[in-house]
C-alpha cells in the first residue's frame, strides 16, 4: 500500500472527474488524503480517502480576489498570491510529519506543482480540460476574434499588471520561501507532471500528437450511480427531448431561458431546462407546457435520453453529453468553455452560436438543423467510441499504479 496527496482545484469541474480513479486506487490499497473546499467533502469521503479542508480563510479571501479583478488587478493579483501562501503554508503544517509516496494535483493548481517540488515526490497531474502543448491562452479559448478578443485585451492587461514591481516582489519573496520558480503568467500556468492523466481522449483533445509519451488520454471519468431525486424521468421515455443547462457557475440566465421559451415552445416533445439555484420559477414567468423545469436536474439520466444538449460547453457536460452520442447547440461563455465548443464544431457534433448576440430564432434554427441533420448525431458517436476505447478512471487508476511501482523520485 502506498500513501498519496492529492491537491484538488476548489471547483465542481475539477472535482468531479477525479472521484473515480480516486475510488479505484483506494479499492486497490491505496491510502489518499484529499485536499479540497468543505463543500467536496461528502463526495470525496464516499471515496474512501480521508478528506482535508483547504483554508477557509484562504478560500474567502480567492472569492474576495475574484470580484476585484476588472476594477483593481493589481490588488487581486496581490490577494491572490496572498491566498495561495495561506494554502501552501497550512498544508505543508498539516504534513510535516507525514510521509507520502507520490502526489497528484490538479495541472492548474500552483500549490500542488510546490508541494511536489518541496516534499521531492514522484508528481501526477491530472487534467480535467484539454491539456496544454505550448499557449495556454490559445488552449484556454483566449484569442481570436470578437469577445474572444476582448478576453485576449484583458489578458494582455493583466500580464502587463504581473510586471509591477509590487507584484515582482511579493512573487519573489514567495519564491524565495518556497525555493520554487513561479511562471511570469501564474494566473494560467499549467503544471505538468513526472505523469500527466488527461479526462479525455485523444481524439478530442486538440493537438494530442504533440503530447509525450507521459501524456495518458483516458476519456471523461464519469460517476457509476446517479441521484434521480423527484425528476420524472419517465415523462421522457419515447418522446423527442431537448436539454437545457447552462452548468453550475453560469447558470443565472434568465433571458437565454426566456428566449427558450419562445424558441422551443411549439417544439413536439419535452424540453428540459435545469435553472440552478439562483433563478426562481416566478422569475421565468410562464412556462410552456411542453417543458420540465427543476433547479436540479440528474443530469447524466436526462442526457441517456437526449436528442439535443443546449449547454455553456464546460468539460464535464461536453463530454458527458458526447459520452452518450448526445450532439450539442453551444452558447459558451467564460474560461476554457469557447476552445471546447470550437472542437466540437470542428468535429462536427454541435452548432455553435454567440451567446453574446443572441435570438430565439437563432435557438430555434439551431435545435431544428441538429434534428434534422444526422450527420451531428453520427459524428457524436465517432466522439463517444473515443472516450468509450480510451479506459475512463480504470485505465487511469493502472497508469498511475504502474508508473509509482516503477518510478523512483531522483
Amino acid at each position: 500500500m502506498a500513501k498519496a496527496l492529492y491537491i484538488s482545484m476548489l471547483a465542481e469541474g475539477h472535482v468531479n472527474p477525479t472521484l473515480g480513479l480516486v475510488t479505484d486506487l483506494i479499492r486497490r490499497g491505496e491510502h489518499i488524503v484529499y485536499y479540497s473546499s468543505n463543500h467536496f467533502q461528502a463526495k470525496i469521503e464516499k471515496t474512501g480517502a480521508i478528506f482535508r479542508s483547504v483554508d477557509q480563510r484562504a478560500q474567502r479571501k480567492l472569492q474576495e480576489a475574484s470580484f476585484l479583478l476588472n476594477s483593481q488587478p493589481e490588488e487581486f493579483l496581490l490577494q491572490f498570491l496572498n491566498a495561495l501562501e495561506m494554502v501552501m503554508d497550512t498544508i505543508l503544517d498539516e504534513i510535516s510529519n507525514e510521509t507520502y509516496d507520490y502526489i497528484l494535483y490538479d495541472a492548474q493548481s500552483i500549490v500542488g506543482t510546490w508541494i511536489a517540488h518541496q516534499c521531492n515526490l514522484l508528481s501526477i497531474a491530472t487534467w480535467t480540460t484539454f491539456a496544454f502543448s505550448h499557449d495556454p491562452h490559445e488552449n484556454m479559448g483566449l484569442t481570436g476574434s470578437g469577445d474572444m478578443k476582448r478576453k485576449q485585451e484583458r489578458l494582455a492587461m493583466l500580464q502587463e499588471f504581473l510586471r509591477w514591481e509590487k507584484i515582482q516582489e511579493r512573487k519573489k519573496q514567495l519564491e524565495n520561501k518556497y525555493d520554487v520558480p513561479l511562471p511570469g503568467n501564474f494566473l494560467l500556468c499549467p503544471g505538468p507532471g513526472d505523469l500527466n492523466i488527461v479526462f479525455t481522449s485523444s481524439y478530442f483533445q486538440r493537438n494530442s500528437e504533440e503530447f509525450k509519451d507521459n501524456y495518458i488520454f483516458v476519456g471523461p471519468s464519469l460517476p457509476d450511480s446517479s441521484n434521480l431525486g423527484d425528476f420524472p424521468i419517465e415523462e421522457l421515455q419515447g418522446k423527442r427531448v431537448i436539454f437545457i443547462s447552462m452548468g453550475t457557475i453560469v447558470n443565472q440566465q434568465l433571458e437565454l431561458y426566456q428566449k427558450c421559451f419562445t424558441a422551443l415552445k411549439d417544439l413536439d416533445g419535452k424540453v428540459v431546462l435545469s435553472i440552478g439555484k439562483n433563478v426562481t420559477r416566478e422569475e421565468l414567468g410562464d412556462v410552456p407546457d411542453n417543458f420540465i423545469v427543476y433547479h436540479y436536474v440528474p443530469q447524466l439520466d436526462v442526457l441517456r435520453q437526449t436528442n439535443v444538449f443546449i449547454s455553456h460547453c464546460g468539460m464535464n457536460s461536453t463530454s458527458e453529453s458526447l459520452y452518450f452520442e448526445v450532439p450539442l447547440v453551444m452558447l459558451p461563455i467564460i474560461n476554457d468553455q469557447p476552445v471546447i465548443a470550437q472542437r466540437v464544431k470542428e468535429l462536427g457534433a454541435g452548432v455553435l452560436l454567440d451567446f453574446q448576440n443572441l435570438s430565439s430564432e437563432d435557438i430555434k434554427q439551431a435545435v431544428h438543423e441538429v434534428l434534422q441533420n444526422p450527420i451531428y448525431q453520427e459524428r457524436a458517436k465517432i466522439i463517444s467510441q473515443s472516450f468509450h476505447k480510451a479506459g475512463g478512471h480504470n485505465k487511469a487508476a493502472d497508469e498511475v499504479f504502474k508508473f509509482t511501482r516503477t518510478m523512483t523520485k531522483r
